[in-house]
């Protein structure tokens, strides 16, 4: 009884993750990332730039933890009519900043695909189109396209995405597996969120 009692105030005491966010707006090729004479494009931090997630009782360890409104952004996109670019639209990708392997805590590491990533619309993006939960991983992975051949350009203001994040859920329950037998730790994550402008010319 005492042991059982002891593991316990272990994993609620130390079981943390942060999540930290790093947002990049690219172009369609490496010559046009430093000047985008084309268009401006804006990825705003409206908020939850830092986000902490406190497994803080034995039952969010065992059924994961799903953080609906994490993150928000603004979205401004405008074309500049420059000729060849035709702005149409954008797709975000995300992946672990840096190309980090996986999750790092003081002494121990998790899977980057115990967390999983959303983005959908919430004001003025309705015709995008959300990939749903999207596992973490070093490599980028859209997360929501939006296209409109007859552009309008957009602001941070009336363009505006959600990102929810789940960590730690059940297989049985659609997750990628829950925190139950990992090491308790402080564990850290930064997650870089890149805006790519599609369009004939991109």
């Amino acid at each position: 009884m005492y042991r059982a009692f002891k593991y316990n105030m272990l994993t609620t005491r130390l079981f943390l993750m942060k999540i930290f966010i790093v947002t990049v707006v690219l172009c369609s090729n490496i010559e046009q990332v430093f000047s985008q004479e084309w268009n401006a494009a804006r990825l705003n931090v409206l908020y939850g730039s830092s986000l902490p997630l406190n497994f803080s009782s034995l039952s969010k360890i065992k059924k994961g933890i799903e953080v609906q409104t994490g993150t928000r952004f603004g979205i401004s996109l405008a074309d500049s009519s420059i000729v060849g670019h035709i702005l149409q639209g954008f797709v975000l990708y995300f992946r672990a900043f840096n190309n980090q392997a996986n999750i790092k805590g003081d002494v121990y590491v998790l899977p980057l695909n115990r967390l999983r990533i959303k983005a959908e619309n919430v004001i003025g993006l309705e015709s995008g189109h959300s990939y749903g939960y999207q596992d973490l991983s070093s490599d980028w992975v859209p997360l929501f396209s939006y296209t409109n051949v007859s552009w309008t350009d957009l602001n941070w203001a009336n363009n505006q995405l959600n990102i929810s994040y789940e960590c730690g859920k059940p297989v049985s329950a659609g997750g990628n597996g829950s925190l139950m037998g990992e090491d308790p730790d402080y564990y850290n994550i930064e997650i870089e969120f890149e805006l790519v402008p599609t369009g004939p010319g991109f």
